[in-house]
């Protein structure tokens, strides 16, 4: 369904038509079917990515349909570290991270703790003024030591 510009020149004794109904209901519908895209690990991923690369390219890799506008980007989950090296996450959204040298907010998106304990890692981000039509956001990480995702990670995209 597509959105209609909701009525807003009511007058008073003025009765709500079905059209005007039909109207909220086709708006909801519309609201209800933006564009979404979620995935959740289901085993531990592991790799030594010295440089950003994707974590796992055929499941963190989520392609939404939006109408043009705003995106959330969420990601939560455990992530483990060797030899007390950081973790770095970034987003790449249709082929560009848009982090810097250590990925984003605040040139950063997140860095995990140090050590071999589990670190559990958690940001959402604000993606901006995306052109309507098809984007794919990709989950990437870089370290310098072997990194280990849990199984249970979450990763979802939603258009607002």
């Amino acid at each position: 369904m597509a959105w209609t510009t909701p009525k807003t020149d009511w007058t008073t004794g003025e009765l709500v038509a079905a059209s005007d109904l039909n109207a909220i209901g086709d708006n909801l519908a519309a609201l209800r079917n933006l564009g979404k895209a979620a995935y959740t690990t289901t085993g531990d991923i592991q790799a030594n990515p010295r440089d950003f690369v994707k974590i796992d390219s055929d499941n963190l890799n989520l392609t939404i349909t939006t109408t043009g506008g705003d995106v959330l980007v969420h990601f939560h989950g455990s992530i483990t570290q060797e030899n007390n090296h950081a973790v770095f996450l970034d987003i790449e959204v249709d082929g560009a991270r848009i982090g810097g040298a250590n990925g984003t907010l605040v040139n950063q998106i997140i860095w995990g703790g140090r050590g071999t304990e589990i670190s559990i890692l958690s940001f959402t981000r604000l993606v901006q003024n995306l052109s309507a039509g098809s984007h794919t956001f990709r989950l990437q990480w870089k370290s310098a030591s072997r990194n280990t995702l849990k199984a249970g990670a979450q990763f979802w995209v939603r258009e607002i």
